[in-house]
């Protein structure tokens, strides 16, 4: 599953908490949704209701893609704005919405994002704000000669 190119790792947290770079490495414990093969495990746990499939929220992302060495085409808390997305509406990145479903406010989790679950098109959210780093997503996993690449040596699963 780590081995597509297509696939993507997400650090989510609440817009009210700044990340602890100061903490002790935690081995983190992830879950699997048997249904996407997305990956999830929370590093903090926040308080309060939980998020929704209708739910508006706001959220810092650091997007990392896998098969690039971890290479980071989104980095909102480096840029200082939040996302502030509605879930629902079939405009977000399928992995993503899933992996944020019952996280609370001031929580912190990593969810591994499956290349079928990730970007599918252009206009799914959130859309990286630098130009470059947009461009150069889109280019890695939209593809269509890496995909069928990946699909030859790792099959259709993970190749997305």
């Amino acid at each position: 599953l780590l081995k597509s190119w297509g696939g993507l790792m997400w650090l989510s947290s609440a817009a009210s908490v700044q990340a602890d770079d100061t903490a002790a490495p935690q081995k983190l414990a992830f879950r699997t949704d048997d249904a996407t093969g997305i990956q999830m495990a929370d590093i903090r746990i926040g308080s309060g209701p939980a998020v929704e499939k209708t739910s508006k929220i706001n959220f810092h992302v650091t997007g990392r893609l896998l098969g690039k060495n971890g290479w980071i085409f989104e980095n909102s808390q480096q840029e200082g704005e939040p996302y502030r997305l509605q879930l629902g509406t079939e405009n977000i990145v399928p992995g993503l919405e899933v992996g944020l479903m019952g996280m609370k406010e001031g929580g912190k989790r990593r969810i591994i994002v499956p290349s079928d679950q990730g970007y599918l098109n252009k206009q799914l959210e959130p859309i990286p704000r630098d130009f470059g780093n947009r461009q150069r997503l889109y280019t890695t996993v939209m593809n269509s000669v890496r995909v069928d690449r990946e699909r030859n040596q790792l099959g259709s699963d993970l190749a997305g």
